[in-house]
């Protein structure tokens, strides 16, 4: 973990560091939300998300998921423009054990997408 400070040195907000941990892109429909990237997270361990990007030509929405429910809200992102988002320490530990999912999930506005994803964090 590092610590960042923001505005004056007594108040100090701790931020999960994080190495990218799962990345991937797939074409996803308007119907419903399809799994772009995901980790399983490991037994007895704890991920804590740092930073979800997302980005494609066309407009898309995306959220993330853990163990099958909605953890985010549902970002509309436009066609072009890189989404990201920044994840506090202590915002949604995910517990695992080994079958547990966190998952990034996107669908396409109008028509099918190419989305290109990452989720970033620390397992401790």
């Amino acid at each position: 973990m590092v610590l960042y400070s923001v505005g004056a040195p007594e108040r100090v907000i701790p931020k999960p560091t994080g190495e990218t941990k799962a990345k991937g892109y797939k074409l996803v429909g308007t119907a419903a939300y399809e799994t772009v990237c995901e980790i399983t997270v490991t037994k007895g361990k704890t991920f804590h998300p740092a930073k979800i990007t997302a980005s494609a030509k066309d407009d898309f929405w995306v959220k993330l998921v853990w163990d099958g429910e909605d953890i985010s809200i549902e970002y509309y992102v436009g066609a072009g423009v890189p989404f990201t988002n920044w994840f506090p320490w202590g915002w949604h530990p995910c517990e695992g054990d080994g079958t547990k999912k966190l998952e990034l999930k996107a669908k396409g506005e109008t028509a099918a997408v190419d989305v290109f994803a990452e989720i970033c964090g620390e397992e401790v």
